[in-house]
């Protein structure tokens, strides 16, 4: 019950960082590729062109909750806002694998109001199981129903949420990319695994 109290205050929490508001609206249809290697000691990303990671400093002026170590943002705004993936982190109490902690939260913001699955895709991070999670519910009684991509792991003893939140319908350019980034998360210095396969 814990576990489940603490994703959906997480999740509520992050609505309001994650649905900034913008004017204006862009559309790409092109190949979605990596323009941009994140790594922060412990997270890697590949970020597409025209995204960019907000620093420590814009996260706390933004006001996130404190368990978020990283943010990845789409510089121009779709739909009246700017997309974001944030990544947070929470010590686990009990030994958990990838694959037991993804089923985990899922659990969790199920129980979200008007949840409803849109799809769940089975992704590997690392070579372990895990599944993108999407959905769209209410994180709120005062906000709109929203879409969100999920993609949660599990490393030694923390576990790691990737959560991107957007209007209810979105074009497809920006699911290729929100599911780009969250594909190909990794917990690997991208640098080393790039040498170590040469």
């Amino acid at each position: 019950m814990m576990l489940i109290m603490t994703h959906r205050t997480s999740l509520t929490l992050l609505a309001a960082f994650l649905t900034l508001s913008a004017c204006g609206s862009t559309t790409s249809k092109t190949a979605v590729v990596c323009d941009q290697q994140f790594w922060n000691g412990t997270v890697a990303a590949c970020l597409p062109k025209g995204w960019k990671v907000l620093s420590q400093e814009q996260l706390q002026v933004l006001g996130v909750p404190e368990e978020t170590m990283a943010a990845f943002q789409f510089e121009t705004p779709h739909a009246g806002q700017l997309d974001t993936v944030a990544v947070t982190r929470e010590p686990l109490s009990q030994n958990l694998d990838t694959a037991e902690y993804s089923q985990s939260n899922i659990l969790a913001v199920s129980a979200l109001p008007e949840y409803t699955l849109i799809d769940k895709i089975t992704v590997y991070i690392d070579a372990k199981e895990t599944a993108l999670h999407i959905f769209s519910a209410r994180p709120s009684p005062d906000q709109p129903i929203r879409r969100y991509y999920q993609l949660s792991a599990a490393v030694e003893s923390t576990g790691y949420t990737f959560t991107g939140s957007f209007p209810l319908s979105i074009k497809e350019s920006e699911a290729a990319e929100v599911q780009f980034i969250l594909k190909n998360i990794s917990f690997k210095d991208p640098v080393k695994a790039t040498t170590a396969t040469k």
